[in-house]
């Protein structure tokens, strides 16, 4: 397998052509295989074996209906850095997620909670700053207001990892 082939993902749809997840492409052959799914978009990319090769599907749809589950979010460390799109909510300073901060609005020790709307990304530089303070009494701005996200199949992946040819099958906005 080449390194593309293995790094390689696929949009899965449930029967109604909705978007379910993202898998990896060899996964997703495997359903194709054992009849679970059916490919309607491939990559050019081939796994071969030794009678045959196969292309690597890039959209499946499932052969069944998949019943709509809510995918509740907990308010993490790395999904408030996802929400946030790494960047602090003070000076809008980009960075890696392991050198950002995870800041509490309202401060634990004044009642704050571990909620969507209390938590926010924040560079080392301003949570020193904001310390165990309001960001009004520490003179301090809010980007947006936080919120709870909605749940997205995309979450999980790279702009980068995000195919062409998923495009027709997401209803969701994929440019963030």
């Amino acid at each position: 397998m080449s390194p593309d082939t293995a790094n390689s993902k696929t949009l899965k749809l449930d029967s109604s052509y909705r978007p379910l997840e993202i898998v990896d492409a060899v996964e997703a052959l495997v359903l194709c295989l054992i009849g679970k799914a059916y490919a309607i978009e491939n990559y050019k990319q081939e796994i071969k074996s030794v009678s045959e090769s196969f292309k690597l599907p890039a959209v499946i749809v499932l052969t069944r209906y998949v019943r709509f589950h809510f995918h509740t979010m907990t308010p993490n460390r790395a999904n408030v850095i996802w929400r946030d799109q790494n960047r602090c909510q003070y000076c809008s300073k980009e960075d890696e997620s392991k050198i950002l901060t995870i800041d509490h609005v309202l401060p634990r020790s004044k009642g704050g909670k571990n909620t969507w709307q209390n938590l926010v990304t924040a560079c080392k530089k301003c949570n020193q700053k904001k310390g165990d303070r309001t960001p009004q009494e520490a003179n301090m701005r809010l980007l947006r207001e936080p919120v709870r996200p909605k749940s997205n199949v995309l979450r999980t992946i790279g702009k980068k990892q995000v195919s062409d040819l998923w495009k027709d099958y997401l209803w969701e906005n994929h440019e963030n």
